[in-house]
């Protein structure tokens, strides 16, 4: 006998996640507020145009159009500028999905790489169906794909079956390689894969980041619209009571709530985590989702749509 297939909540298959396509076919499973748009990239944004309405003027970027160049900025300031114009228009939608071995974890249902890989499912769809291109980067701890965005389904499906190839391999791995360079690296290569009017969606648990990676994404930020969806599971929020041992697969150690507090500082470590990621994406104009292990994308998104008004 062979060995028995992996439930869908631990490990996504390529048929649970094409199922997404006729989710969105069926109906507006994305409100229209501004910041969800951003998932489908048909939105009034800044893009290159004539005979527009004027938006503004900002830095040259490799790849503009010469003839949008504002020659009278550009000799008050000395760097070359152009002229920005509005109109609504596709814009190509790059997505950054994280399945490193940080992401295979949860406690109720689902674990986050595959909660990573449902929301790479439904932002793909969505952006196919408002006629976008859409393509992205999938990267593990030891390796990663780069599929240039393209207005195809068929291209869609093999950016999902890399989500799943990568999905699956993790429930092989025996320990957890926290690799904070690793995010960092793979932003820097999306930097290096879009130029401009890009839409830029990043999908981790954020469980290896530091300074630098907030340094990347508000550069990516600069001349492309980000989203950052955050992937969580209830117990890196709050650990069950009782003695528990915590391990890596390297290290152990036992914990308990009521010891010296550690309950108490771990919830508000975590609240003030959400929180100041929340405050300081939002400067650079970054909103953030926050998804859970505990009920799949598609629910999560119908029941919390109306999350981000604040943060816009």
């Amino acid at each position: 006998m062979g060995a028995e297939k992996p439930s869908g909540e631990i490990v996504a298959s390529l048929e649970d996640l094409m199922a997404y396509e006729y989710l969105v076919q069926a109906g507006n499973l994305l409100p229209s507020h501004p910041v969800y748009s951003i998932l489908a990239g048909r939105h009034a944004s800044k893009l290159r145009g004539r005979g527009l309405d004027f938006e503004e003027v900002r830095q040259y970027v490799p790849g503009d159009d010469i003839r949008n160049i504002d020659w009278k900025v550009t000799a008050r300031t000395g760097s070359t500028h152009s002229k920005v114009f509005n109109e609504e228009k596709e814009r190509p939608t790059f997505m950054v999905i994280d399945q490193t071995s940080t992401m295979f974890f949860g406690s109720q249902r689902f674990t986050k790489s595959v909660i990573a890989a449902q929301a790479a499912a439904l932002g793909a769809f969505y952006t196919i169906k408002r006629g976008d291109r859409v393509g992205g980067l999938v990267f593990s701890d030891d390796e990663h794909n780069i599929v240039t965005p393209k207005r195809s389904k068929a291209l869609v499906q093999y950016f999902l079956q890399l989500v799943c190839t990568a999905n699956e391999k993790l429930i092989h791995r025996n320990r957890v390689n926290v690799n904070t360079a690793r995010l960092n690296e793979m932003l820097d290569r999306t930097l290096k894969s879009v130029t401009h009017d890009y839409v830029v969606t990043v999908v981790t648990d954020l469980s290896n980041h530091d300074t630098e990676t907030k340094k990347l994404l508000q550069r990516l930020s600069y001349h492309n619209d980000v989203i950052c969806i955050h992937i969580s599971d209830p117990m890196d929020e709050q650990l069950p009571d009782g003695k528990i041992i915590l391990t890596d697969a390297q290290h152990q150690i036992q914990w308990q709530n009521d010891k010296r507090s550690w309950g108490t500082k771990y919830k508000r470590s975590s609240e003030d985590f959400r929180r100041t990621l929340k405050d300081e994406l939002r400067r650079y104009g970054v909103p953030v989702v926050f998804y859970t292990t505990v009920d799949p994308v598609e629910k999560q998104v119908r029941r919390d749509m109306g999350q981000l008004t604040s943060q816009r």
